[in-house]
């Protein structure tokens, strides 16, 4: 179980490393709808936070074993740059199409950088073989100190925006959403928490719905693909904390990318962009309530931009 004390703990370990991030205001939505803006991160994630409370908390001998991951981007990046902080080393698997500039993410800080299988689903299993073998598995969400960190996302908020009615938080499999939802229930049981998928990666929307939409890998949000892992702590957690969870199309998703792009200043990639998707395309009520929508990360290939952008 994760507590709002876990999630203090995770924000006193991480303050001497990342200092909150920005709440910017989207007056094109409304004067009470903010962004928080996980794109201007370290390693332009939220992803930072989970992976360096989970690489904090590991003992010594842990981390000499040395540090195994998988990830189609972000999770990569900052597993990389938080294993250079504390002096491990660090090998992440990746999906062979992951977009080069997570790829590159992971080189820059040192780690290695294994391209394997043709999707998420199996490049995680090949981490998991390899960290059966010796390594310390760090996952991307299913990992107490992960769910912690990203929290603290939740614990800032609220510190920068007290009056916050609604936060809203992409999805993929749940470690930001739990985190976030754990933190303002406990702190506000009256604020709403709204979790979004993509249209193209909806286990959680699933899960939370009791349906079977299917997958497709083909996606501008590459960062929320794959499936939810069975026992995974994040998916008690939503069930129980969450008030609702939604879809958005890739048109959505694309239309998001260029307004944050074209009315914000913001170069965000499209599983980061999910959140303002579903509030620009009226998924989310426009009923006045002050809103907080999570913007997750930056980290988008030129290519995709350009192909955003025509």
């Amino acid at each position: 179980m994760v507590t709002l004390g876990d999630i203090i703990r995770a924000g006193q370990g991480l303050a001497p490393y990342l200092p909150p991030t920005p709440l910017e205001d989207a007056p094109e939505l409304g004067d009470k709808v903010w962004l928080k803006l996980e794109n201007a991160n370290k390693t332009h994630s939220f992803k930072i936070r989970g992976a360096l409370n989970a690489i904090l908390s590991l003992s010594e001998e842990a981390r000499a074993r040395g540090i195994i991951a998988a990830s189609s981007g972000n999770h990569a990046g900052a597993v990389a740059y938080a294993a250079h902080l504390t002096g491990a080393s660090a090998q992440i698997l990746m999906p062979r199409g992951t977009p080069k500039k997570k790829v590159g993410n992971v080189k820059r800080y040192g780690a290695e950088a294994v391209l394997f299988g043709d999707t998420y689903d199996e490049a995680e299993a090949e981490a998991l073989r390899r960290a059966r073998e010796g390594g310390t598995w760090i996952s991307p969400y299913n990992d107490a100190q992960v769910i912690a960190g990203a929290g603290t996302i939740g614990v800032e908020i609220l510190q920068l925006l007290p009056d916050v009615q609604r936060v809203v938080a992409p999805v993929s499999g749940g470690g930001l959403i739990a985190g976030v939802a754990i933190a303002v229930k406990e702190l506000n049981p009256a604020i709403e928490v709204i979790g979004v998928n993509a249209e193209s990666a909806p286990a959680m929307y699933n899960a939370f719905h009791g349906v079977s939409l299917p997958q497709v890998w083909d996606t501008l949000a590459d960062a929320l693909s794959g499936d939810i892992e069975a026992g995974s702590l994040t998916l008690p957690i939503c069930r129980r904390l969450l008030d609702d969870m939604l879809l958005v199309s890739e048109a959505q998703i694309a239309a998001a990318m260029r307004f944050l792009l074209e009315k914000q200043g913001w170069v965000v990639e499209g599983g980061g962009a999910v959140a303002l998707a579903a509030a620009l395309h009226n998924a989310l009520p426009r009923d006045g309530l002050t809103t907080a929508l999570v913007v997750s990360g930056g980290n988008v290939d030129l290519s995709v931009l350009r192909r955003v952008l025509s």
